[in-house]
């Protein structure tokens, strides 16, 4: 196993992420999935679009917060770092992790641990 360089310490938490842009195959698309991990500095999830490296990508994530607000989304912009088939079998989805490239997503956790 190799060694972890992640600049940011990742939370799994599972928040509703809705994602915009191209696919692999040029088509526009627009999906809401539920994150695997989140930094700072971007997030893992599952997709059911094949999309290439480099995309970039519109993310509004969906924060619950107390009060009567309820919701707070988060919208920033991304870039794919990886797309690859998921795990699981007969899976018809991708696994993808996404780099932040507009404003970087507020954690409540130390960074450090």
């Amino acid at each position: 196993m190799g060694v972890e360089h992640r600049r940011q310490h990742r939370l799994p938490v599972a928040l509703a992420v809705r994602i915009r842009g191209m696919d692999a195959a040029g088509i526009r698309f627009e999906e809401t999935v539920f994150s695997h991990d989140i930094s700072r500095g971007g997030c893992s999830l599952e997709i059911s679009r094949e999309l290439e490296v480099g995309a970039e990508l519109e993310v509004e994530i969906v924060r619950h917060v107390p009060g009567p607000a309820g919701e707070s989304p988060f919208e920033t912009q991304g870039v794919v770092l990886r797309c690859v088939p998921a795990a699981g079998p007969g899976d018809d989805l991708y696994t993808v992790g996404i780099q932040f490239t507009g404003p970087h997503f507020p954690t409540y956790a130390s960074e450090g641990s």
